[in-house]
């Protein structure tokens, strides 16, 4: 499929392109290339874990490791690393258009209530129930809010390194 036809990689960040693509051709893609993007999102996943830490000490009675955070902050990092990185750099160019952009911020959204649900239902308290579903979005969405600054950073350091 041409990346023009398809509204969710309309003008994408290569990091985006590449995964979509991936999912999409499996077969175009070499072991190598496999690994080396998978290798991408592993390394930048390290940012989204602290991330993840932070935001379950501060919201939570829950005190994860940082092997555990790591765990569940790559759910986070793959849906928002991508995604914002193709939004930022339309914001940094000046060129963003709401009416380009409507199928990434919807999958952001969406994206966003899907790991609420995640975490309310996979975190446990110390009392052994879920933390529930409006702590996990809170998780989330604070994980959403640090993203940002790391799409900045990834996209700088893509300009620098050209990683993607």
């Amino acid at each position: 499929m041409e990346p023009s036809l398809n509204p969710l990689l309309y003008k994408a960040h290569p990091l985006l392109f590449r995964a979509v693509d991936l999912l999409l051709h499996p077969g175009a893609y070499s072991g190598v290339e496999i690994v080396g993007l998978a290798a991408i999102f592993l390394g930048i996943n390290q940012l989204w874990a602290v991330a993840m830490w932070q935001a379950s000490q501060s919201l939570t009675e829950v005190r994860l490791s940082l092997r555990a955070s790591y765990g569940l902050a790559l759910p986070a990092c793959v849906l928002y690393a991508p995604l914002l990185m193709t939004v930022l750099g339309d914001v940094l160019d000046h060129n963003f258009r709401l009416e380009d952009r409507v199928i990434l911020v919807f999958a952001i959204l969406v994206g966003s209530q899907m790991l609420g649900v995640l975490y309310g239902l996979t975190l446990r308290n110390p009392h052994g129930g879920p933390i529930g579903i409006r702590t996990g979005l809170a998780i989330s969405l604070l994980l959403l809010l640090t993203s940002l600054p790391f799409g900045l950073v990834l996209i700088w350091l893509n300009s620098m390194f050209r990683l993607v």
